[in-house]
């Protein structure tokens, strides 16, 4: 079994910054940005990390089913070339151990999470470099002495975008998560009516009422 450290949640840090004068509005500014950029970079993190336990899953159970698969076809014919070595059911066996991993995976999620967390974390990472190509830019043609309004209204908005692009990444992932932790419940409540419903069919009837 894969094992890991616990993650800590990723939560949003206080946001400290000085006095907001006319001469300090550029440090306020760039204090907002700084507070942006090392959030995303601590979100990129924590989705990078948590994506390693669910791709240990993930490549464990797959390893199994493929495994149990292969195995499990060639002993129909093992049993063909040589009757008394081993039974072909244990070929069905298998390949029942090789279908429960996959439902397992598919119910826990754990390709899928594997999947959603790298996606997430390189979706964070293109946003971040984006939001520091702006921010540099604006800083090229800015009075540094005494910023202008305007000047400062850019600045600003690229600190918007940054948060508003952080937070719609992390919101599709959140409502993707929560889709698919309901489809695999819907899924594993029928699989289990299914296999319930056919175990519960009675025999032939003997004999006269």
């Amino acid at each position: 079994m894969p094992h890991g450290h616990r993650i800590e949640d990723l939560k949003l840090s206080p946001l400290a910054v000085g006095k907001a004068g006319p001469e300090d509005r550029l440090a306020t500014v760039t204090a907002l940005f700084t507070h942006a950029e090392r959030y995303t970079i601590e979100a990129i993190d924590w989705y990078l990390t948590k994506r390693r336990r669910p791709a240990q899953w993930s490549r464990l159970l797959r390893s199994i089913a493929v495994s149990a698969a292969v195995v499990g076809g060639i002993i129909p014919l093992v049993h063909g070339a040589s009757p008394d070595l081993i039974t072909p059911d244990w070929g069905f066996v298998l390949l029942a151990i090789g279908a429960g991993c996959v439902l397992f995976d598919r119910v826990f999620g754990h390709s899928t999470s594997w999947s959603r967390f790298t996606r997430t974390g390189i979706a964070l990472q293109h946003a971040l470099a984006r939001a520091q190509s702006e921010w540099v830019s604006a800083l090229l043609t800015l009075d540094t002495t005494q910023p202008g309004k305007e000047e400062l209204r850019e600045l600003l908005a690229v600190v918007e975008r940054l948060y508003s692009k952080v937070h719609e990444i992390m919101q599709e992932e959140t409502s993707g998560w929560i889709g698919y932790l309901a489809e695999g419940l819907e899924e594993l409540n029928s699989t289990t009516v299914t296999r319930g419903s056919r175990s519960a069919v009675p025999g032939p009837m003997t004999g006269t009422p």
